[in-house]
């Protein structure tokens, strides 16, 4: 959390009226404190591995936060069905997960979408596509932040800025690496100049469209699989200071050391052409086991709580709206 400048002038290494690390006192007298309010609409089929991941970084922080797991209507509905699911439990979706009609009435701090098992080469093509839609709408009204991962991410960028994705002729696979290249959120703060991630991904996005994009902040960009952390940065009042209104992932900060290892293995099962995940194994030796170099990566979901208890409004009802950050003069 920031530091809060105990003093009527500005401290001269942590100036409250620029640096992000510190707010003024009057500004946090003012603040109150609630649970940070998250909704995980998750897509994936292996819904607990996706849940651990995602929960274990966004709870690494002071703050309390209450995650709602949300599935789309149709799932729900074909789970209560007696629709056999094969990768988690229909039990474990009936206990833990809320159809979207249940909880769209709601406003939240955070939204985070998912990646999916993709099966169409669009993804507007996908069975599920006017559904997310639909969140996707909600969520302008209903969200102070959303962040998007993998597929989400890609769906996302074609739903508000009609941003194309297309399939590689092979996977791009492995641990890549990465530098900053903007952030004007400080969502990447703490972070190196060049870091690794795991990247997992067949469609990549139209990288000219990205950048031809205005709204589009380019955060990290790896040589290899180009741009991979985008944000829509948003100005608050005092028109020095943004809060992400929208973060777009591509990458897997929250993989776990084995998750490129296993999707490798499943993959390879089918199809013993199945290349390698590039950086990954030592000496691309798929017996030994992999170093994880890239787990301070996933403090960006950290950050992204933070940032929204910077920016969301102590009252819930007032979200989309930003908390006014007036700095004095």
């Amino acid at each position: 959390m920031p530091v809060i400048v105990n003093a009527s002038d500005p401290h001269p290494f942590l100036p409250s009226l620029g640096d992000a690390e510190a707010i003024e006192r009057s500004r946090a007298e003012r603040q109150d404190i609630r649970p940070m309010e998250i909704a995980i609409l998750n897509l994936m089929a292996d819904k607990i591995s996706t849940e651990r991941q995602l929960a274990r970084w966004l709870g690494h922080t002071p703050l309390q936060v209450r995650v709602t797991f949300v599935a789309t209507d149709s799932y729900v509905d074909s789970i209560a069905g007696g629709r056999d699911s094969k990768n988690t439990p229909a039990a474990h979706i009936r206990t833990f997960y809320n159809a979207w009609r249940d909880i769209k009435h709601r406003k939240f701090d955070g939204l985070i979408v998912t990646g999916v098992n993709a099966l169409q080469p669009r993804v507007e093509l996908e069975s599920f596509w006017p559904e997310v839609r639909a969140i996707f709408d909600w969520s302008a009204t209903n969200t102070l932040s959303s962040l998007f991962l993998c597929w989400g991410a890609k769906a996302a960028l074609k739903h508000f800025h009609d941003i194309d994705s297309h399939k590689g002729a092979q996977k791009t696979f492995g641990l890549f690496d990465h530098h900053i290249v903007s952030d004007k959120t400080g969502l990447l703060f703490g972070f190196p100049d060049c870091f690794s991630v795991p990247v997992s991904r067949w469609k990549n996005p139209d990288a000219s469209a990205i950048a031809a994009c205005a709204a589009l902040e380019t955060v990290a960009i790896s040589g290899e699989s180009g741009p991979n952390i985008l944000v829509e940065p948003v100005p608050f009042d005092d028109g020095a200071h943004f809060y992400p209104r929208r973060v777009y992932i591509l990458n897997h900060p929250e993989y776990e050391t084995d998750t490129l290892k296993t999707e490798y293995l499943r993959d390879s099962a089918a199809d013993p052409a199945t290349p390698l995940p590039r950086h990954y194994f030592p000496d691309n030796d798929p017996a030994r086991d992999p170093v994880n170099n890239w787990r301070h990566t996933a403090h960006i979901y950290a950050n992204w709580v933070a940032s929204l208890y910077e920016a969301t409004p102590y009252d819930a009802a007032q979200i989309p709206q930003p908390f006014a950050a007036k700095i004095s003069a």
